[in-house]
């Protein structure tokens, strides 16, 4: 086998190796992501609650909270001042809300949703590297292969 012949078919097992691995990379991470039950708009949007400080409150509701033993009220709709629309803002309909130790309203499922993005987040780093891993272990046995093959050099 010449050495030409021998490069190309480095190059076909490189590209062919890549495509694969980024095709079952991908499909793992996909795989994770819906295994994690991660609600990425969740996950990732600043929960939005009512603060005295810096909103308007436009409508109160008598509602449950985990942490109290009895319905309390809560702003569920309010203007917030530094929101040049004008758009009212509401609390996540069907969301529990638990007091937190300060006192102030937080959504119950927020860290659970935290937690499981941070596990997501390994999960994507493993999956990379060893997807990295795979395909340099492939390519080195592939060349070896062929060098095996070509025979001793003269």
């Amino acid at each position: 086998m010449s050495t030409g012949d021998q490069g190309r078919r480095m190059i076909w097992f490189t590209r062919g190796v890549t495509v694969a691995l980024i095709l079952v990379c991908n499909g793992l991470i996909v795989f994770g992501w819906w295994m994690s039950g991660l609600n990425l708009e969740v996950a990732l949007s600043k929960p939005e609650i009512y603060d005295v400080s810096s909103h308007y409150c436009v409508k109160v509701k008598w509602m449950e909270v985990v942490g109290v033993d009895r319905p309390m009220k809560v702003c569920t709709e309010w203007l917030d001042l530094a929101d040049p629309s004008g758009n009212t803002h509401t609390i996540r309909e069907g969301h529990a809300l638990t007091v937190g130790v300060d006192g102030t309203l937080h959504y119950e499922e927020q860290r659970n949703e935290d937690f499981r993005l941070i596990g997501l987040v390994l999960f994507v780093m493993v999956v990379i590297g060893a997807g990295m891993w795979a395909k340099h272990s492939l390519i080195a046995r592939y060349a070896r292969r062929l060098q095996r093959l070509n025979g001793p050099a003269l």
